[in-house]
This record gives structure tokens, C-alpha cells and sequence, in this order.
């Protein structure tokens, strides 16, 4: 009599659960907190099937599923000049290349094939106002793209099309994040922008962002619907372009992601 073939042992209780795929949102030195997320869940030994990102949730997306060294990142942006953030590429309101040099440096692995886990980045294209989703080849182009914000940075040319700010289709990516997932995937959104405190803006340019943080911010709750779990940091403070808060922003995501623990945990084994 045949003895029946044994299964193989599960790696780690994870493995017995639902996976977690994560939509990280944009907003500039505010995306800090998506690394706080992210280093929250690695030191918790969650295991993380796939990240959507635009903006700097794609630039965080991409440094950490390239293996960068987070800490190390954190500490290195927090001491960058504010005017960093509207340096862009060539072009736009203000041009120069100090942000696209940053992008380089802050994604040491230099394609979506090569990352860790599958990472999938939100741009929009500038003439058709169409949602352009990148997967594969040059991640840091991807990411320089989808961290343009239009009237601030110029748009990125890939492929024959002029590409902005994916925030401008979808101000946290929950729709990509849920196609990877499937149905039988949580989905776990992080909203950088929401659980901060605006002061008065008084120059040029922060009351035109100002302006177009409100109106994609009045989009947000809508495309949270799709979401399994969300996490708003309480962030303080506003400070899209103050990179000395950095720092403040990381502990923020971190110990929002900490406290969430056991919830999202009982929605894995669910």
C-alpha cells in the first residue's frame, strides 16, 4: 500500500494567511510615514505581497522593496534643503536636477524586475488626463513620473507620453492594489495627508499646492472605500516641503502601524 505523499511545512504562520498588498498615497516629505509603515511591518515579520504607489508613496515603495536602508534614507532626506522639493528635472516652474539625482540615489535597485516584491507605480498622462500604470523596466523614471507635480515639476517623457503626478488619478492607489491582491488579499491603505495640521501658506507656491492637495484630498475618502484597513498617521504639523520634519513623519507611520498590529493580524487569519 502507497503511504500518502506528506505536505510540506508552511514556512511561517504567515503563510496560513491572507496575504497584505499596501497603496501608499503621495505628499511630498509626508510620504516619511510610508517607510514608517513599512520598517513597522518588517520588524514585525509581516509579510508584504505587493505595494501601489504614487508620488513619494512610489519613491518609498521602490526604496524599500530594493532593499535600501531605510534608516539611512530618513536621515539623508531630513537634512536635504526644503527648495529640493520643487528642483525638478528640466523645464516647469522651477527646473534644475537635484530631485531626479535624489530618486537615483534613494532606489538602489534600478528596475521593477529586480525588486523584492511586485511594485506597481501610478502615473497620468499629461494630454489625455488618463491613469498610466507602470510595472516593468526603468523604475526610477517610473517614480520620477508619478513625483511630478504638475504647475512644480515638469512632466517625465516615457514612451512618447508627457506623464505627471499619479496622485492626479487616484490620490491613494486602492483600485491597483486591490487588482493585485484579488479578492481574497487585504488590502491596507496608508493616507499620509489626511491626519495632518495646515498652517498659513503665504508663498506663491505653497498656496497652489494648497490648492491642489484640497481638491484631491475631497477624492480620498471615496477611493478609501475599496480598502480592507486604512491608516492615517497623526502626522502634526503639516510640512509637504519642510524635509527637517522627516524624521517626525517616520515615527508617525511607524507607531500608527505598531498600534494597528493585532487588528490587521486578525484580519489576515480571518
Amino acid at each position: 500500500m502507497m503511504s500518502r505523499a506528506k505536505r510540506s511545512a508552511p514556512h511561517s504562520v504567515y503563510d496560513l494567511l491572507k496575504p497584505v498588498t499596501i497603496a501608499l498615497s503621495g505628499g511630498g516629505a509626508h510620504a516619511a510615514a510610508h517607510v514608517g509603515v513599512l520598517r513597522a511591518l518588517e520588524q514585525a515579520g509581516v509579510p508584504v505581497a505587493g505595494i501601489a504607489g504614487v508620488s513619494g508613496g512610489a519613491l518609498a515603495a521602490g526604496a524599500w522593496a530594493g532593499g535600501a536602508d531605510m534608516e539611512k534614507l530618513v536621515d539623508q532626506a531630513s537634512k536635504l534643503h526644503p527648495w529640493t522639493w520643487v528642483r525638478g528635472w528640466g523645464g516647469g516652474l522651477l527646473s534644475g536636477t537635484r530631485l531626479g539625482l535624489m530618486i537615483d540615489e534613494f532606489l538602489p535597485v534600478a528596475r521593477f524586475e529586480a525588486l523584492r516584491v511586485p511594485v506597481v507605480v501610478l502615473a497620468t498622462d499629461v494630454d489625455t488626463g488618463e491613469p498610466v500604470v507602470l510595472r516593468e523596466g526603468d523604475l526610477r523614471d517610473a517614480v520620477r513620473a508619478s513625483c511630478s507635480f504638475p504647475g512644480v515639476f515638469p512632466p517625465m517623457v516615457l514612451g512618447g507620453r508627457r506623464l505627471y503626478d499619479g496622485g492626479i488619478s487616484e490620490v491613494i492607489p486602492v483600485s491597483l492594489a486591490r487588482e493585485m491582491a484579488g479578492e481574497s488579499g487585504i488590502v491596507l491603505a496608508v493616507d499620509c495627508n489626511s491626519g495632518t495640521r495646515w498652517p498659513s501658506a503665504n508663498s506663491f507656491v505653497a498656496v497652489a499646492l494648497r490648492a491642489g492637495l484640497t481638491l484631491l484630498r475631497g477624492r480620498t475618502r471615496s477611493e478609501l472605500a475599496g480598502a480592507d484597513f486604512v491608516i492615517a498617521p497623526a502626522m502634526g504639523d503639516s510640512g509637504w516641503m519642510r524635509p527637517a520634519k522627516i524624521p517626525e513623519f517616520y515615527r508617525a507611520g511607524e507607531e500608527a502601524m505598531i498600534q494597528a498590529l493585532p487588528e490587521l493580524r486578525r484580519l489576515m487569519a480571518a
